[in-house]
């Protein structure tokens, strides 16, 4: 089990309880290898970096601000996940990890794809421009395009990456751009652009 993050008061309570459960004769979860992403003290761009950087194998904790909860489903939408609250006591963790482990035992075949989210090229120029400081207008006129045209491109983006804000789109798509790479399959062939 691997445990991801960088408030060292959630891991140790964390590694607490791993200890205690791998003690015990009938623990489902620790014959499978999975993760723990502890978001505790992180802002969106650390968040979406760690995500893209070291992404979950097949089973996977997340524990995070309830806000983020929606987020998490949207970006791993056949990860087989438990979110839990970083108000969880240690009962509710150790409860969370035997549910993950009975989970894992009935779910042995990987069904989960870890880039839900293809960007088109003329989604890349967009983001690229936007990145860089262009208003709405700007990015029309660069793309010979209306400003509406842009702006349903734009929240298109949003709602299906789940975003709720622009700072938030801009951080997920470039901690994407930054771990992933530009052969990864995130990016969609066809329409490119140099922006």
């Amino acid at each position: 089990m691997t445990i991801y993050g960088k408030d060292r008061f959630f891991i140790c309570g964390i590694e607490k309880v791993l200890k205690q459960l791998s003690s015990e004769r009938e623990n489902p979860f620790r014959r499978h290898a999975s993760s723990i992403y502890v978001t505790t003290g992180m802002d969106m761009m650390e968040m979406y970096s760690l995500f893209f950087s070291r992404p979950p194998d097949h089973y996977a904790i997340f524990i995070s601000s309830e806000r983020y909860f929606d987020t998490l489903s949207r970006l791993f939408p056949d990860l087989i996940k438990l979110c839990l609250s970083e108000t969880m006591t240690a009962e509710e963790l150790r409860q969370s990890l035997q549910v993950m482990g009975k989970l894992a035992e009935q779910n042995q075949q990987p069904g989960y794809t870890p880039y839900p989210f293809k960007f088109t090229g003329a989604e890349q120029q967009i983001m690229r421009l936007i990145l860089r400081g262009h208003s709405l207008d700007d990015i029309a006129r660069i793309r010979g395009v209306s400003p509406t045209t842009v702006s349903v491109q734009r929240n298109g983006l949003m709602k299906r990456t789940g975003t709720k804000s622009l700072q938030e789109l801009c951080s997920l798509y470039s901690a994407m751009r930054a771990e992933c790479g530009e052969n990864s399959p995130v990016w969609q062939t066809g329409e490119h652009s140099a922006a």
